[in-house]
C-alpha cells in the first residue's frame, strides 16, 4: 500500500462508518483498505471507538486504486443513563489536542473493562492489557463477550452480550463522559459531528436537543435498515438542517462488506461540503 499523496480523483462511493483491530474490527488497517478497494470505495472513514485514527488522512493506492482516507473516530457518551456513539470527521489531520483527549477516552475504556470483569465474576478473564491500559488501543463489550466466550462460559457473542456485556445486562459500567461533553469537545477540535446508528424513537425525541448541543449530522444510510426508519430518519436530518451521513459499520466478524449501503448523490456531496471537502464534487449512489 502506497504512502498517501497527490490528488484524489472525484469521490463516488463513501463508506464513513469502518472498525479494524485497533478496537473491535477484526481486519487490521492494510487489509481493511484493501477491502475497501476491492469494493470499489473511493472515500472511506475509519472510525474506532475512542481513538485517534489508525491510517493518515490522505489519498492512498491500492492494487492500482486510489481510497481517499478522511480522519475520524467514534466517541461513546453518556445520556440518561445510556451510551450512545458520535461520529467525528476532520477535512485534514486530527489535531492533536483531539488525539489526546481521545487517548484517554481509551485509557477510560481500559478501566470499565477492569471494573467489568470483577463485575462479571467469571474465572478466566484476564484484565485490560498494557496497549489499552495506555490508550493504544480500544477495548469494548465485544472484547469482553468474546473473552467470555473464550473462557467457555458461553455458546457465542450472542449469548454473552445477552448475559453479561449488553446495555441491558448492566454489568458493564456506564462511559464516565456526558454526551453533551463529547460533542462539546468534537466542535471545538473542529471537527464535524454525526450520531451513529441513532434508535428511531430516540432520535424523534432528542435530535433537537441534541442539534441545540452542536450535532451537525444524523447517520441515515445504513445496511439492514427498513424503508419505514430510514424516511423517518432523512425527515428528521430535513427539518433540522442535518448532514446526512453513511456507513456500514464494518467490523469484519459476520456478514457484510464495506460499502454495504445505499447513500445517494446528492448527500453524499452534502457531506462533503461540509466538510470543506467540496474539491470531491460528483459522487454518484452507494450500493
Amino acid at each position: 500500500m502506497a504512502r498517501p499523496g497527490g490528488r484524489a480523483r472525484a469521490a463516488r462511493r463513501l463508506d464513513l462508518h469502518l472498525h479494524t483491530t485497533a478496537s473491535d474490527g477484526r481486519l487490521d488497517p492494510e487489509a481493511l483498505l484493501g477491502r475497501c478497494a476491492a469494493a470499489g470505495l473511493d472515500l472511506v472513514a475509519i472510525t474506532d471507538h475512542d481513538l485517534p485514527p489508525p491510517v493518515a488522512g490522505g489519498t492512498w493506492s491500492w492494487g492500482g486504486r486510489a481510497v481517499r482516507v478522511i480522519e475520524g473516530a467514534e466517541v461513546s457518551g453518556a445520556w440518561e443513563g445510556r451510551e450512545l456513539h458520535l461520529l467525528v470527521y476532520f477535512p485534514g489531520s486530527m489535531p492533536e489536542g483531539f488525539r489526546a483527549f481521545l487517548r484517554e477516552r481509551a485509557r477510560a475504556r481500559a478501566r470499565r473493562y477492569d471494573e467489568a470483569v470483577r463485575r462479571v465474576g467469571l474465572p478466566g478473564l484476564a484484565p485490560a492489557d498494557e496497549a489499552a491500559r495506555n490508550g493504544e488501543r480500544a477495548i469494548t463489550r465485544l472484547h469482553l463477550a468474546r473473552a467470555i466466550v473464550e473462557a467457555g462460559h458461553a455458546a457465542d457473542v450472542s449469548e454473552a452480550m445477552r448475559r453479561w456485556t449488553g446495555q441491558r445486562a448492566g454489568l458493564v459500567p456506564l462511559v464516565d463522559l456526558p454526551w453533551a461533553e463529547a460533542l462539546a469537545a468534537a466542535r471545538a477540535a473542529g471537527g464535524l459531528t454525526s450520531w451513529a446508528h441513532p434508535d428511531p424513537d430516540d432520535a424523534r425525541r432528542l435530535v433537537g436537543r441534541f442539534v441545540d448541543l452542536g450535532l451537525q449530522g444524523l447517520e441515515v444510510a445504513r445496511p439492514r435498515q427498513g424503508p419505514a426508519i430510514r424516511a423517518l430518519l432523512y425527515r428528521l436530518a430535513a427539518r433540522h438542517d442535518l448532514v446526512v451521513t453513511g456507513g456500514s459499520d464494518y467490523h469484519g466478524w459476520t456478514g457484510g462488506a464495506p460499502g454495504a449501503f445505499s447513500l445517494g448523490r446528492h448527500d453524499a456531496a452534502a457531506f462533503l461540503r461540509a466538510l470543506r471537502l467540496d474539491g470531491l464534487e460528483g459522487p454518484r449512489a452507494t450500493g
